[in-house]
Order: C-alpha cells, then sequence, then structure tokens
C-alpha cells in the first residue's frame, strides 16, 4: 500500500514539475517526444528483469509528458480568434454562456457574454472565414428597447478584437491564464446595437434554466431577510462575493474563513458527512448510505452550477467516498495524487490556478499531516485538539501559497475555526435544506431562511469581533521557489519523512544539544545580518493599467510610493487594494513613510484610499490644489494622516536616498502662467549615489518649459510624462535631461492612444532605451549608487 502511495504521488510531482518548467523555458516538442520513447524503452527493459527497478524511468517519464502536455496545451491553433488582435472585425459565434447582466444605472446595463466564435470577417476583407476559441464580449445597453442576447444564440458582433490582459505584477493572480483554460482567447467590447441576433435557440438548456431557478432563489431569499445576509447566504450556496459588505468580506479574511464564502472542498465534505450520520442513525447500511451521499454531492455540484472548483471538490469527494465503499481509506494519499494527475492531464494550465493549489494544497496537509498532529496536540481535550489539527494541518499545507499571494496569516482562525466554523456549518446545512424545502413548499423553506439569517447575523458578530481582536492576522513573507521547497522539506523532516535514515528533531537535540543550540543562534545571527546589511534601491513602476504608481524600497526597507493608480469610470475594481496593496506586502513593505502623489487626477490618486486602508502611511505629501474625489477619498479612509503641502525645492532623504521636488502644483510661476490639468503636475526626483530617476507625472510641453526654465539636471531613468502622450516628452526636454532609460507606464490597449508613435520616436532617437508597462509588466531598477541594472516581469 505505502509502495503504490509513493509510485502515484511522485508521478503526479513529477508530471506537475514538468508542466512547470515547459512553462519557465520553451522547449520543441519532436526533442522532448524523442526523450519520451528513449525512457519508455529504457522503462520496459528494466522492467523485464525487475519492476522495482523501472521506477525512476516511469517518473522521468511523467516529467517528460508534464512538459509535452503544457507545450501542446498552450500552442496557439491557426485560426484561433487571438490572432486578430487589434484588427477591428465581425465575428459570428454562439453565446456559450448565460450571460451576466448588472445595472450601471436607471437606463444602462451592461452585459458580459462568452462567444465561440465560428467565423471572422476583418474590416479590410470581403470574405468571412472560419475561426475558432471564445472571445469574452462586454456590452452596453442603453436602449431598453434592445433585448440581450441569450445563451445558445447564433450573434454577429462588430468591434475590435483585443487581447487577454492583466495586470502583470509578481503574487498576482494571473487571470489571462484563467481564461486560457477556459478557451476564452481574446476580449471585445461594443454597444448593444452592434449585436445582433441572426438565429434564436429553441432547445432546452439546462443552464438557463439553472440560472432562472438561482435567480428565483436569491429573490426569495431577499425578501424575507436583510440584503447583505441574503448576499452571504447566496454566497455559501451558490458561490461568489456580490453584494457583500466590503467589511464583511474583510472579516472573513482576517480571521481565515473566506474559503466558506465560495462553494469548495468544505462544503462537499460537509454534505456527504451529513449523510453518512442520518444513514447511521437510520441504519440504511453503507452502501446504501454512501449511494445516497454520491447522488447528493452530484446534485450540490450541479446546483452550484459546475463551476471549475466545484467540480474538482466533487470529484474529490466522490473518491473519497470510493476509498470507504472498497475499505482502502489508507489509499487517500494515492486518491489524492491520481485526481490532481488527471485534472491536469485534463487541463495542464489548472497548475497556475490558486483553487486548485489551495485546495489541494489544504487536502494535502489533512491527508499527511493530521494524525500527527492530533498526536502532537494529545495533551489538549479532544474537542480543542480535533478542529486544532484540522485547521493547523490545512495551513501548513498552503502556507508558502498563502505567503506568495496574500502576505498574511490569519492567526485568529484556530480560534475562529472552534467558535464561528460550527455555526456556519449549521448555516450551510439550514441553507441547503431550505433551498430544498423551498422548492417544494416555499412557506416552510421563508421559515427556514429566516432562522438562517439570525444565524448569520450571529457568524458576522463573531468575526467582526475575532477580526478586531489585536495581532488576529500576522504578515508573512513571500518566499519563492526556492524558500517553498526548503520549507516543504523542512515540514515533511519534522512530520516522519526520513530520507537516507536522516535522524529527527528530537533526535538531533537529543544527540548534539550544543551544536543543535549553536545552528539556531547562527541562523538567527545570519538572518539578523542580512536584514541590517543594505541592499540595493530598487524602483518599481507597477502594472497599474492607465495610470502611474511608482514604488521606491531604500536601502535598509523603507518604502516611498508616488501615486497609485486608479480605475476609470463606473468601475469597482479598486487599484489600490487589489493591486499597489498586494505588490507592496509581496515585497516586504508593510508601512509607506512617504506617500506623494504628483496631482489628484484619477488615474494617478484613484488608488490611494485603498492603499491606506491596508497599508499604514505615514505622510502624504499633496499637490496644493482643490482636492479631488480621490484625495477626499484618502483622507476620509485615514484623517490622522500626516498631511504636508507640496513646494518646489522640498526634499527629504531616507537611507542615502534623495527625494526632491522639481516642481510643485500651485507654484506662484505656474499659477501666473496659467497652466492647469496636467501642466502642473507635480515631478520628483530620486537621487542615489550616480544615478537619478525623474518622475513626471503628467506634465505635458507647458510644464516641461518651466521645468526647464529652471534648470533641470540630467537623469538616468525618465517616467516619461502623461503616459507618452504626442504633447508630452518634448526634443529640449530630452536633451537637457539625456536620460539612458525611460519608462512607460501605461494601460494595454487603451483608448487614448498612448503611448504616441511621435513620443517614441523622438525616445529612440536619443538612444534611450524605452520600456512598457503594458508589454513588460511591472518594471524594477536597481542600483548600489553606482552600477544600475532593470528587471521586468514579462521577459
Amino acid at each position: 500500500m505505502e509502495e503504490l502511495n509513493n509510485i502515484v504521488i511522485f508521478a503526479c510531482a513529477a508530471f506537475a514539475a514538468g508542466i512547470w518548467l515547459a512553462g519557465v523555458y520553451s522547449w520543441h516538442i519532436p526533442l522532448l517526444t524523442i526523450i519520451a520513447l528513449l525512457l519508455l524503452i529504457i522503462a520496459l527493459w528494466r522492467a523485464n528483469t525487475n519492476c522495482r527497478h523501472s521506477f525512476w524511468p516511469v517518473i522521468g517519464l511523467f516529467f517528460v509528458a508534464g512538459m509535452i502536455y503544457y507545450s501542446q496545451d498552450t500552442t496557439v491553433r491557426a485560426g484561433d480568434i487571438s490572432h486578430y488582435a487589434g484588427q477591428t472585425v465581425s465575428i459570428e459565434g454562439v453565446v456559450d454562456t448565460v450571460p451576466e447582466i448588472t445595472g450601471v444605472d436607471e437606463y444602462t446595463k451592461q452585459v458580459r457574454y462568452v462567444v465561440q466564435v465560428e467565423k471572422v470577417k476583418p474590416e479590410q476583407e470581403g470574405i468571412a472565414v472560419r475561426a475558432s476559441g471564445k472571445v469574452r464580449l462586454s456590452a452596453q445597453y442603453k436602449d431598453k428597447k434592445i433585448k440581450p442576447a441569450a445563451y445558445g444564440e447564433r450573434i454577429v458582433v462588430y468591434g475590435k478584437v483585443l487581447e487577454l490582459h492583466g495586470y502583470n505584477n509578481p503574487g498576482q493572480i494571473d487571470m489571462t491564464v484563467a481564461l486560457k483554460r477556459q478557451n476564452i482567447m481574446a476580449r471585445m467590447s461594443a454597444q448593444g446595437q452592434a449585436i445582433k441576433v441572426i438565429s434564436v435557440s429553441n432547445t432546452y438548456s439546462w443552464r438557463v434554466a439553472l440560472a432562472g431557478w438561482q435567480d428565483g432563489i436569491v429573490k426569495a431569499l431577499q425578501k424575507v431577510m436583510p440584503v447583505n445576509d441574503a448576499a452571504i447566504l447566496t454566497a455559501v450556496l451558490f458561490g461568489g462575493y456580490e453584494g457583500i459588505n466590503k467589511n464583511v468580506i474583510d472579516d472573513f479574511a482576517t480571521t481565515g474563513l473566506i474559503h466558506i464564502l465560495s462553494v469548495s472542498g468544505a462544503h462537499i465534505a460537509l454534505v456527504a458527512g451529513l449523510i453518512r450520520w442520518f444513514g447511521s442513525r437510520l441504519r440504511l447500511g453503507s452502501l446504501a448510505t454512501i449511494s445516497i451521499a454520491a447522488l447528493t454531492i452530484i446534485l450540490y455540484a450541479v446546483m452550484s452550477g459546475l463551476t471549475p472548483p466545484v467540480i474538482r471538490s466533487a470529484i474529490m469527494g466522490l473518491i473519497s467516498l470510493m476509498a470507504v465503499i472498497l475499505g482502502r481509506e489508507n489509499y487517500a494519499p494515492a486518491a489524492l495524487a491520481i485526481t490532481a494527475l488527471g485534472m491536469l492531464v485534463y487541463q495542464p494550465l489548472l497548475l497556475y490556478d490558486i483553487s486548485f493549489q489551495l485546495s489541494f494544497g489544504a487536502t494535502a496537509g489533512l491527508v499527511f499531516l493530521y494524525q500527527r498532529t492530533v498526536d502532537y496536540l494529545a495533551r489538549f481535550p479532544a474537542w480543542i485538539a480535533g478542529p486544532l489539527a484540522v485547521t493547523l494541518s490545512a495551513q501548513l499545507g498552503v502556507l508558502p501559497l498563502i505567503a506568495w499571494y496574500f502576505n498574511n496569516f490569519p492567526v485568529i482562525s484556530f480560534a475562529a475555526n472552534i467558535i464561528i466554523l460550527p455555526v456556519v456549518e449549521l448555516v450551510i446545512i439550514l441553507g441547503l435544506a431550505g433551498v430544498i424545502i423551498y422548492t417544494i413548499v416555499p412557506a416552510v423553506g421563508n421559515i427556514i431562511f429566516v432562522i438562517s439569517s439570525l444565524l448569520i447575523g450571529l457568524v458576522m458578530m463573531l468575526t467582526a469581533l475575532l477580526a478586531s481582536v489585536p495581532y488576529s492576522s500576522m504578515y508573512i513573507p513571500s518566499v519563492g521557489i526556492t524558500g517553498s521547497a526548503a520549507y516543504y522539506f523542512v515540514l515533511a523532516w519534522v512530520y516522519g519523512w526520513r530520507p537516507l535514515h536522516m535522524p529527527g528533531p528530537g533526535q538531533l537535540v537529543e544527540k548534539w544539544p550544543r551544536a543543535c543550540s549553536f545552528t539556531v543562534f547562527l541562523f538567527i545571527g545570519i538572518f539578523l545580518a542580512i536584514t541590517w546589511y543594505p541592499r540595493p534601491l530598487t524602483v518599481h513602476f507597477i502594472d497599474v493599467g492607465q495610470g502611474d504608481a511608482t514604488l521606491v524600497i531604500t536601502p535598509r526597507g523603507k518604502g516611498v510610493l508616488v501615486d497609485t493608480g486608479g480605475s476609470f469610470g463606473s468601475s469597482n475594481f479598486d487599484i489600490g487594494e487589489r493591486v499597489v496593496a498586494p505588490y507592496l506586502k509581496h515585497y516586504g513593505v508593510t508601512a509607506v513613510d512617504y506617500l506623494i502623489l504628483t496631482h489628484g487626477h484619477q488615474d494617478h490618486a484613484g488608488g490611494a484610499a485603498g492603499v491606506a486602508g491596508d497599508i499604514r502611511i505615514n505622510k502624504v505629501m499633496l499637490a496644493r490644489e482643490e482636492h479631488s474625489p480621490a484625495v477626499q477619498a484618502l483622507l476620509r479612509t485615514k484623517p490622522a494622516i500626516a498631511v504636508i503641502p507640496a513646494y518646489t525645492g522640498q526634499s527629504f532623504q531616507l537611507d542615502g536616498v534623495v527625494f526632491r521636488l522639481e516642481q510643485a502644483v500651485g507654484d506662484s510661476e505656474t499659477s501666473r502662467r496659467g497652466a492647469n490639468g496636467n501642466e502642473v503636475s507635480s515631478v520628483i526626483r530620486v537621487s542615489y549615489g550616480q544615478h537619478s530617476f525623474l518622475i513626471t507625472g503628467d506634465l505635458e510641453a507647458q510644464g516641461e518649459a518651466m521645468l526647464l526654465a529652471k534648470g533641470v539636471p540630467p537623469c538616468t531613468v525618465l517616467k516619461v510624462g502623461h503616459h507618452g502622450a504626442k504633447t508630452s516628452t518634448t526634443v529640449p526636454f530630452l536633451q537637457t535631461i539625456s536620460p539612458k532609460f525611460a519608462v512607460i507606464s501605461v494601460g494595454y490597449g487603451n483608448r487614448f492612444g498612448h503611448p504616441h508613435s511621435d513620443t517614441i520616436k523622438r525616445l529612440a532617437e536619443m538612444n534611450t532605451l524605452v520600456y512598457r508597462t503594458d508589454k513588460q509588466g511591472a518594471i524594477v531598477f536597481k542600483s548600489d549608487g553606482k552600477n544600475i541594472e532593470v528587471n521586468t516581469y514579462i521577459k
């Protein structure tokens, strides 16, 4: 049994490692195929003498197979719609999912479609050609008379095809890969009148019926309970955070219960456990009970919409039930590995899915660590040791992932799982029972919904109470691939993995107590030395789309943030909270010494409030202008923040790095010349040793002329003004500052046409190396004061 577990686990790990390596380096499939054939021949030859001798060739075969699978899966087919990116076309296809409809205002609604493309007709050509892939189509309907297309209908839409593009920063969840896993290869935007339905689907669709049923349940919940309670119960039953108060989501995240707000393995396990309990009480027999539990899991997965995370959780639940039927609970590690391997064979890109990583990491923690953790906690009462072991095992299994994606460990989760989780589980059970009963007897279902609402109120109260406890969550730094490998090696060693007869931690301390003590102090000394020893200055130009955000980290780790990006229009996506703050945490910046806003425009200051809500800010330097809505939101978020008006010539120094305002909004000179808008954007110079960075905000030609009149010295790196607009970065300005590098912070496919070709041409004529966030993602400069180097997220 143990040998079978080892074979399957190693095979799964090798396949996953092959996928990862193929994602890092490009490989030729013919070469990989030859290597796979050689490994197969070696495995068969060695198996002929002794099956055990073929172990490593077989594992190597799985490794190469993972590389081949990834390489083939990411190869874009010749007729794929993504090949038309940047072109204006007419596409013909079928609406592939139930459209998502949201109200923008009283008259306008936003509709999101996923369209399976069948034909494409480029604007310059008169013939439509066959095409493949799916398009994510966003459309606005301002005319109530125009009815959105429905699932299954064939439509024609005219518009510009755009590549999928997210925020390309380290630690960021890659939404582009997430869409490509669904075969969505491009995106489009259109007005409702540009979409024409050419054939109506009259066939029955279970997806449409399910969406209608879910909508009816949601409306029933909203009639008998507060809106926020209804949103929470909807999330628990069907997944998604829509309609839930942001503070409630933050409290759930702080207490480590955020996974409860989406259908996951915990929900499936709860349902299966409840059915098995009822079966034992009613003496239905093992086979009958497990069969009912399996059927219930399938129905629950269908009811929740069969989203990929739900499918994964359901498959894991069904395999666990199968192990129980066969009396092979000890094969749980192999069952988990087979499930993961099967899913990766079906979709190699799942390896990069955060939900896949967290669900399998947590489950692996439970499978491999739970029993030993219970033994370690034997001194505690059973009612505490059990839930505590579950939480600790799952958290240990995913700690490097939590560090990479969130940089936050919910310490209070141990208490939350003992105090709150039982109430949440009761809410899930009552909610599911209420949904089933409401479908048959609405009046009784409504009573159950009201009881669920009261329990949800209790859960929110307890969650808010625990979240407010000091140090309820703890910052943890990202450790990367090498650190993660070291972590899992040590974890396995502590929990009993002893390769090559390696002694355990207890044996080491018992045999060599002085050497162990010396080693511990040596590691502490090395850690303190690394922390104390000054590092290079790093200047990060963060990818925030069509906006600016620059992070400066001094040699001793102090942070200065210049601008914060910001979303346009009616989008409720908070760049500061969702992009900039996670980026800061990823690089160990838990407090910002200075936040400098070049001016109050949305694309420079819109994320400030979101950053301030998550990161401590000591001082803010603001332009002397009327406060924009973005700046007002910042001051409301942190009213006690020290606000410093910006003046030309102001400077401060941190760890030998000099920050100086070369030009500030509100100067008498700018007022006298009548400059306004972007012309009066503040300009900041960051100097360290022989190199300097000139950050110009949205400065245009007139502002550059004013700067030249004052006398501006050369710089090493120029943050190009106004995202590379034609009216910025003039020839006299470039000739004076003579930058070696230029960075353009700009959004992919933006409607402004930035950066302008004239600006790129002027930079090229100056032999300036140009980097762009829309093409290379986050751009990081490192300097020790003498040398300078640059790294980009996208190579």
